[in-house]
């Protein structure tokens, strides 16, 4: 965590910083998920307007097991993202991405660097699989993880339901952490690879 507070440049120039969430950011944490509309809630996966289910989520940090990121322009939340991961079992060595970002700062590369900042965590943490999950209908987030190296792994019809009653698909993506390493690897060993 010595790492943070960091300053980050979004697309159109707008500086903001990027925090690990503490447990007294609690309270603005829980205002952060209120303000979120209902259109952009239809993809959470509890009802963030109920400050119990924010509470219960974020309220006793294990920095092992939840991982949550903010980022803040004058102390106002603006975006948070959180890798998660089960402390036993067979899905230990997975960990899953959630982001949530306020309307006026989505498509500004905002996502991207949340989840590069996460992919850096599950190294740390030494996991070999990072997941994200996403409604078929969230077709810039599913742009984005491609870009950052997520694959498709599966798309499960109908799966699940939204704040409106409609029945969507569900949409996996993954990224081998050990696959990306090696990509990275023979990046570097070729002779275009330059250090500036």
């Amino acid at each position: 965590m010595s790492d943070f507070p960091k300053s980050i440049q979004l697309k159109d120039g707008t500086i903001a910083s990027l925090h690990v969430m503490l447990e007294s950011d609690l309270d603005n944490v829980i205002k952060f998920f209120q303000s979120i509309p209902d259109e952009d809630r239809l993809y959470l996966r509890s009802d963030t307007k109920n400050p119990e289910n924010v509470r219960r989520r974020f309220g006793k940090l294990d920095y092992d097991l939840k991982y949550p990121l903010l980022v803040k322009i004058d102390d106002q939340i603006i975006g948070m993202a959180t890798l998660f991961r089960s402390e036993y079992g067979w899905m230990r060595h997975l960990g899953e991405i959630r982001v949530v970002i306020t309307q006026d700062y989505q498509r500004k590369g905002l996502a991207t660097i949340l989840t590069r900042e996460l992919f850096f965590q599950a190294l740390k943490r030494k996991l070999h699989k990072i997941q994200a999950e996403l409604m078929d209908t969230q077709l810039s987030a599913i742009t984005a993880f491609e870009r950052l190296g997520f694959r498709k792994e599966a798309t499960l019809k109908k799966h699940v339901t939204d704040v409106k009653g409609v029945r969507r698909d569900l949409i996996i993506m993954t990224l081998d952490v050990e696959d990306l390493w090696y990509l990275i690897d023979d990046y570097v060993k070729t002779p275009d690879f330059r250090i500036h």
